[in-house]
């Protein structure tokens, strides 16, 4: 670009009376006097040489602080017809003059002013169009980069003509940027800011350069708070399932050893504890925990607002909020159930038969169904030790009143979980019964909650997950302790943790896992961490208990307390089994909000008075099985 000078047509010519003293000579005085401002603070007089024999010539500088009177500011040589004022203040006015002397300084011309000489700001040299100015960068935006003090500007390069680009930053408390961070070349659109502080607001800066100066854009800008990474929780990754939100996230300082953290959500506006609130696993100090998040704890078909926290002292430190939403839930199983009527059983008792095709495969399943406000509930418990194990039809046709019965938890020499029977809590067994759990041999211990299903003295049913710290003390929670194999532990579950505990007696209950479904909620699906571990095992079970498509137990409520007990026949031919989620379909169809697994494959056994059992169409034999539950006359 060419540089512009500036042409100031209407300055005033005046003649001067000051001195110096000798009488005016013969020496031609000075004509078409101009000013050039060529930048804020410079100006350029010129003029056009009329004198001959002179020795050169004065210029004066006037402000308005000084007298009519002032001595030279330079002496230049014979011929010359331009100088240059230096370091003015833009907005002053200012007198320019210039004089031709003899060699002897006899002779002499007047001296020629240009008065009142405003030097001009950028804008007023804009406005008058004497200059141009690049077109300014657009769309300026800020970016911190992730767990560093490192922040991106971004702009739209406007310009067409610009020698480059100036960047600036300042804290925002600061009035002005100083010097540029740095000078980058034409059509550059981004730079990189270093050795920021966390926690401080800044501004930055990005400028178009022209040709000189004042052909420099203005300064676009745009402000940002950096997050103080040291303490703020960052999240990493988001995996979302209709049964869970998976968080991971991490925090490179911490206040105190593993504070009160976890995630919050809420349905409008930054969420904090004050809202959904789930506490999360361990956490140390610049390491990475992945929480999951169970569906119990979120409603379908809504858009959430997430965001880690973290209690450092009495203070909670908040991530970025991001939206979240479960996925939709599967389908509904529709089968064709038939009724079936078995002689001796008591009417308050249905039982319904399919062999419908399940997802192309051969399927056979029955379930029974009645009001325990009708018909007794009970479970059934037999002695500690293997050899007191018994099969579905010898329990069935040891207790009285019995009308039909099916196999109940999972079970080693224990029953592995809590188990009520008529009110009295059976075995408490260390690591088994209570909510630690190995199950791979490998001595780790996982704090975890397990699915409870049962009623309580009136009979009214209902499903909680519990933990039994010691023998005595029974929590139940409407929410899992989220336990993930091979991921961060958990603390030990308490009166308040995962949640506070519900108010519940349970008088005949059970509990295995998984929880198939909650709130009509499918509670699992198959989707593996990059350890291995289901998301969905909060109880930690072997990864068998997930597998394949086995026989299935399960026991369910439905929405009108009713108590579903199911049974599907599986690994043969004829019926070729079902997976966890479809069990939890095919019992939501047929009404169920809640529904636990039960102990499967050899174990899952249906007797009905009067008939004996009904699977296994085979012919194959059942096991030997620790625990059962199933409906008595009263």
């Amino acid at each position: 670009m060419k540089k512009i000078f500036i042409l100031i047509a209407s300055a005033a010519l005046a003649a001067c009376n000051e001195p110096p003293a000798e009488p005016a000579g013969a020496l031609a005085d000075p004509t078409g006097l101009n000013v050039e401002q060529t930048d804020l603070t410079t100006v350029r007089l010129i003029w056009t040489d009329n004198a001959e024999g002179e020795k050169g010539y004065r210029l004066y500088l006037r402000d308005k602080n000084s007298s009519a009177s002032v001595p030279p500011s330079a002496t230049l040589d014979a011929d010359a017809e331009s100088f240059t004022f230096e370091n003015l203040t833009t907005g002053e006015s200012y007198d320019f003059g210039v004089q031709a002397i003899s060699e002897d300084f006899n002779l002499h011309s007047e001296v020629i002013y240009i008065e009142d000489y405003k030097v001009l700001d950028k804008e007023e040299l804009v406005e008058q169009g004497i200059i141009s100015k690049t077109a300014a960068p657009s769309g300026l935006n800020a970016v911190q980069q992730e767990m560093g003090t490192e922040v991106t500007l971004s702009w739209t390069d406007n310009a067409t003509d610009e020698k480059g680009y100036k960047v600036y930053v300042r804290k925002s408390s600061a009035d002005a940027f100083a010097k540029p961070s740095a000078i980058l070349d034409a059509d550059t659109e981004s730079y990189t800011f270093t050795g920021l502080t966390g926690g401080v607001s800044y501004v930055f800066g990005v400028q178009s350069t022209g040709e000189t100066e004042l052909n420099d854009s203005d300064i676009s800008t745009t402000e940002l708070t950096l997050a103080d990474y040291s303490r703020i929780p960052v999240v990493t990754e988001v995996k979302t399932s209709y049964a869970y939100i998976a968080v991971s996230y991490k925090v490179q300082k911490l206040n105190g050893s593993n504070p009160e953290h976890g995630l919050c959500f809420s349905k409008d506006g930054e969420p904090d504890v004050n809202d959904i609130k789930v506490l999360g696993p361990a956490i140390s100090a610049n390491s990475e925990i992945m929480q999951v998040v169970p569906n119990a704890y979120l409603e379908t078909d809504k858009d959430y607002f997430m965001r880690v926290f973290v209690k450092n002292g009495e203070e909670y430190v908040y991530s970025e909020s991001q939206n979240v939403r479960l996925e939709v839930q599967p389908e509904e199983i529709v089968l064709d159930w038939e009724s079936v009527q078995y002689e001796g059983l008591a009417s308050e008792i249905k039982v319904y038969k399919t062999a419908s095709q399940l997802n192309g495969r051969n399927f056979n399943a029955w379930y029974a169904i009645a009001d325990p406000a009708e018909v007794e509930f009970k479970v059934l418990n037999t002695p500690t030790g293997k050899s007191y194990l018994k099969t579905v039809e010898k329990q069935a046709n040891e207790a009285e009143e019995c009308q039909l019965l099916i196999n109940g938890g999972i079970f080693g020499n224990y029953h592995i979980g809590v188990i009520f029977v008529d009110g009295e809590p059976q075995e408490w067994v260390d690591n088994v019964y209570n909510n630690y759990w190995n199950p791979d041999g490998s001595g780790t211990l996982w704090n975890i909650t397990r699915p409870v299903i049962g009623v309580d003295r009136s009979g009214k049913a209902d499903a909680y997950w519990t933990a039994s710290p010691k023998y005595g003390t029974y929590y139940y929670y409407t929410r899992p302790l989220a336990t993930v194999a091979g991921e961060a532990k958990y603390p030990e579950a308490s009166a308040t943790a995962p949640e506070a505990t519900s108010e519940w007696e349970p008088f005949n209950a059970l509990s295995t896992g998984p929880m198939l479904l909650y709130d009509g909620k499918c509670c699992i699906d198959h989707q593996k961490t990059d350890g291995g571990s289901y998301y969905t095992n909060y109880e930690c079970w072997a990864l068998d208990i997930y597998e394949g498509r086995p026989d299935r137990t399960a026991v369910g409520i439905t929405h009108d307390g009713k108590i579903v007990l199911f049974i599907c026949d599986g690994r043969i031919d004829a019926s070729q089994g079902a997976t966890h989620e479809e069990v939890a379909m095919i019992l939501k169809n047929i009404g169920c909000v809640h529904a636990m697994n039960l102990d499967g494959g050899g174990s899952t056994g249906m007797w009905v008075k009067g008939t004996g059992m009904i699977n296994h169409l085979d012919g194959s034999s059942w096991r030997k099985v620790k625990s059962t539950l199933g409906f008595f006359k009263k």
